[in-house]
């Protein structure tokens, strides 16, 4: 690896460190939901460090549909919006810096850096357990909601990121269900961060040349079975499957079959759970129950505003005509980016996810085509989650670091064929 100048007091890559490997200590701060948009900060500070830094492929659409989205603060209407905007705007800088950060900190490995974002995965699987078994518990007091002005504090949405619940215990189908929420604000957060993480401790694990981390590994997917079926999330489970399906087959057109194998496996002890516990019976109920016509709804509410201001859009999500509906431009980053930023931001922000998916699915080293996963997994999301604050963090980190199998090797490689492999690298 090629050695980067400055001394520095603080370890290489430490950024990416705090945010996945420490993020139970800030959620136990109450800082938890902020840290993801307060990353632009020292993000910031390393760009200015750190001149000539190199772009990751595949990222221009992503910068376009940043840039346009700042364009639309200036349809904010309200200090409290405008708040909301900064929030959901640094979130996308920071996303954008990790990228670079994680391309060109060639200090830290590939692989480390997996293995930090994959701990992410591990306390998000314990704190699973800690919902579903104490759903009713939180942190009432923390330091953020100390410091806060109480005005702001109170306001259900920040209340929620500083004073951090467990669980969601909603009802579903007639049962009061926990639904695990642990180190995030919502149970859809949870599960959607779990969704993209779970490529990362599979690459970290499976991939490892140590027999007994592989063994880790694989207890530790068992171990994740509970939670995420408990969990009752739908977009979860379809993002689990994804990974697994993709991983298989890519890795099975390349020549290796372990995948597939695992797969055919992992569907056994899935089916033999459903079958034979009451994870069963929750299972089909879930997948029984609906929420299409609230969403519906909504949906259909951020279609005609992104019609009635089709440049810019709104700035930000606005409340529902139906004062029992969610706002609008929520539940699914696509309607954000439509709502939020009009169809211009729309098409930039899905032109990025397919520029991504094109790009990254070329990739075909082991780590690559896993990491790629993360990618597929937010195309699916974006119908139906957000990806602030957590989601655009880690598909970015996963980006930046599926195109470092190339850069790394441009930095090995002699210096008459390193030009060779920048030019036909600088093709994506």
């Amino acid at each position: 690896m090629a050695a980067v100048g400055r001394p520095s007091v603080l370890r290489p890559g430490w950024i990416v460190y705090s945010l996945f490997v420490l993020n139970p200590v800030f959620w136990a701060l109450g800082v938890g939901g902020f840290i993801w948009s307060l990353a632009v900060i020292p993000l910031g500070a390393w760009f200015v460090l750190r001149p000539g830094m190199r772009r990751p492929p595949a990222l221009v659409p992503y910068i376009l549909y940043v840039v346009w989205a700042g364009f639309s603060v200036i349809q904010i209407d309200r200090a409290t919006r405008l708040l909301a905007f900064g929030f959901r705007h640094t979130g996308y800088l920071a996303a954008l810096g990790l990228a670079y950060y994680v391309y060109n900190e060639r200090r830290v490995t590939r692989e480390r850096f997996v293995d930090w974002v994959a701990m992410f995965w591990v306390w998000a699987i314990a704190g699973g357990y800690l919902g579903l078994l104490v759903p009713q518990g939180r942190l009432s007091v923390t330091p953020a909601s100390l410091l806060l002005p109480r005005s702001i504090a109170e306001n259900e949405f920040v209340g929620n990121l500083v004073r951090p619940r467990f669980a969601q215990v909603q009802n579903i189908f007639g049962v009061s269900i926990p639904r695990p929420s642990t180190l995030f604000a919502f149970t859809n957060e949870w599960g959607g961060a779990v969704g993209l993480l779970t490529p990362f401790f599979i690459a970290a694990t499976l991939l490892s040349p140590d027999p007994r981390r592989r063994r880790l590994g694989v207890i530790g997917l068992v171990v994740s079975i509970p939670p995420m079926l408990l969990s009752v999330n739908r977009g979860l489970w379809i993002s689990v499957a994804a990974i697994l399906i993709m991983v298989a087959v890519r890795s099975f057109m390349v020549g290796h079959t372990a995948p597939i194998k695992f797969l055919a496996a992992g569907i056994v002890v899935i089916a033999g759970l459903i079958a034979l516990t009451p994870l069963g019976s929750i299972v089909s109920g879930r997948l029984s129950a609906s929420d299409a016509n609230a969403r519906a709804g909504i949906y259909q509410e951020a279609w005609e505003g992104a019609l009635a201001s089709p440049f810019l859009g709104y700035g930000g999500p606005r409340p529902s005509i139906n004062p029992f509906s969610p706002a609008v431009g929520t539940h699914g980053h696509i309607w954000t980016a439509m709502f939020s930023h009009g169809l211009i931001g729309l098409t930039l922000y899905v032109g990025f996810i397919g520029w991504a998916l094109y790009n990254t699915t070329r990739r075909r080293d082991p780590m690559s085509i896993i990491l790629a996963s993360v990618v597929w997994v937010a195309a699916l999301q974006m119908f139906f989650y957000a990806m602030l604050p957590v989601g655009l963090p880690i598909v970015l980190v996963a980006i930046g670091l599926i195109f470092r199998a190339d850069a790394d090797r441009v930095a090995d490689e002699p210096a008459d064929d390193r030009a060779r492999l920048l030019t036909t690298g600088s093709a994506t």
